[in-house]
């Protein structure tokens, strides 16, 4: 059985050599495995426990600890994918929850100027759901909105505008 204090003095003289002091040491993906959600936002509580969070990250702990032990030194390379796969993750949820309140708002408006006519609404439900899919910027969705508006009422709309008096 080896010393295991001997090993952790001799690892803390080398960092201590090396250029720009001591490195900090990594957590450990097994003290990842043991965290838990903190209880402070329901809406990410209840999605952690609807995806079955806990063993899911249980076992990506496992893999990605795996993963940096068969690397060895060049360890490195995983850490750089690690962050670069959450600068990702972090921008997609953003857009994601950025999505979901444009379209809640746009959906929302929709019904509220449409009133009580019910065709009204699901048409505008519909126009409003379709523009926020191709992500179009918005002037340029309204832009086409008065266009096709201009295209429907087509010649009634410029015979009315003209008859109408000054």
């Amino acid at each position: 059985m080896r010393d295991e204090g001997a090993g952790s003095e001799a690892r803390a003289r080398r960092d201590l050599a090396r250029p720009g002091g001591p490195v900090k040491p990594r957590p450990s993906y097994r003290t990842i495995d043991r965290e838990e959600v903190p209880p402070g936002n329901p809406i990410d509580l209840t999605v952690h426990r609807r995806i079955g969070g806990a063993r899911l990250q249980r076992d990506l702990a496992r893999a990605a600890q795996a993963v940096v032990e068969a690397l060895g030194r060049r360890r490195r390379v995983w850490f750089a994918y690690e962050e670069l796969l959450a600068k990702i993750t972090d921008r997609r949820q953003a857009a994601y929850f950025d999505l979901g309140v444009e379209h809640g708002i746009a959906t929302a408006r929709a019904t509220t100027i449409a009133g009580g006519r019910k065709t009204v609404n699901a048409l505008a439900q519909r126009v409003v759901r379709d523009l926020i899919r191709t992500g179009v910027a918005r002037d340029e969705v309204v832009a086409a909105l008065l266009v096709a508006a201009w295209a429907v009422m087509g010649r009634r709309m410029v015979r009315a505008t003209t008859s109408m008096p000054r």
